[in-house]
């Protein structure tokens, strides 16, 4: 164990707080060498897709200073999962790449728990990464694995599919604010420091929806990814959004971002089978509007008007 006042080199540190990292799943993931050596060697399932995504975090932008330790790590690994689930993947392995301004046992302690909670509750073990000096900054690559020729993607809707969305949007959002202003934190808080990922009802998408994506920059910025991916357009009508709460929300706030819900378009002949989803993974599912000709995103209030659109999260 590192005592107070010690100081570790890289593979010191990577042995002390990264090496037994979910390694108890490292057996049934099909990991033959992880964490330690120059390179992980995974095992393939067979006839399975390996699907992978990388998300970084940095201090300051995608993650407050003054967050836990553990949430940060938490949040950083689950924004990633989120792009898994939302092509109907099954997750099996991570790995991360860190910076840091200086050596902090007592933060790495509390980071570490953070990793621990989320490769428990996914069954993922860490696999590898990279440590470094510098400002804070964490990036999370994540693996899984899906049936050959099943990937949901954000091409493939087609006009006259319905557009759904898991959950509620804005309830993140409304947590970021909390944690702003100095709240002790509570459940609206922990929406935001740790995304609920619906593996689950992306699972049980994979011979229903047509397109699907994750909400990460906003809701209006990523139903727009799939109209431009599947070139068509859509009709969103506002009133049908489901919102933290049922509170009135602006546009600016609906496209806020950090959801981490998913979007997926079906047919209209699947409403039924949409419906038993919900109910057996007890997660609300929401027609919110309708695949349509051309390529604009219309909004529409509910007076029928038609509402201007903003942006949502620029990466640069």
């Amino acid at each position: 164990m590192v005592k107070s006042g010690d100081t570790l080199n890289e593979h010191q540190l990577i042995k002390e707080y990264f090496s037994d990292v979910g390694s108890a799943y490292l057996p049934e993931q099909g990991i033959i060498v992880s964490v330690g050596d120059d390179a992980a060697v995974i095992n393939l399932p067979k006839e399975k897709e390996s699907v992978i995504s990388v998300d970084t975090s940095v201090s300051g932008v995608h993650f407050l200073e003054t967050m836990e330790a553990s949430d940060v790590a938490y949040r950083s690994v689950s924004v990633a999962l989120s792009d898994l689930a939302a092509c109907g993947a099954d997750p099996a392995w991570f790995t991360l790449a860190i910076s840091m301004k200086e050596y902090d046992p007592n933060w790495l302690l509390d980071f570490k728990k953070g990793l621990e909670d989320i490769s428990k509750e996914f069954k993922i073990p860490l696999i590898g990464g990279d440590t470094t000096k510098g400002n804070l900054s964490i990036t999370i690559q994540v693996g899984g694995y899906i049936a050959s020729g099943k990937t949901l993607t954000r091409k493939g809707a087609r006009v006259g599919d319905l557009i759904y969305v898991t959950g509620e949007i804005g309830e993140a959002r409304a947590g970021f604010e909390k944690i702003k202003q100095g709240e002790s934190y509570n459940s609206i808080s922990n929406r935001y420091l740790r995304p609920k990922i619906r593996f689950g009802v992306a699972r049980r998408l994979l011979d229903i929806a047509s397109s699907s994506t994750d909400i990460s920059d906003g809701f209006f910025q990523d139903l727009d990814h799939i109209c431009r991916e599947s070139k068509v357009g859509a009709e969103i009508l506002l009133e049908k959004i489901p919102t933290f709460l049922s509170k009135t929300l602006s546009v600016e706030e609906i496209n806020h971002g950090d959801d981490y819900e998913i979007f997926f378009t079906s047919a209209e002949s699947n409403k039924q089978k949409i419906s038993d989803i919900s109910k057996k993974e007890d997660v609300s599912i929401t027609e919110v509007g309708v695949i349509k000709e051309g390529s604009d995103l219309q909004v529409f209030s509910p007076d029928g008007k038609l509402i201007k659109v903003p942006s949502g999260y620029q990466h640069f």
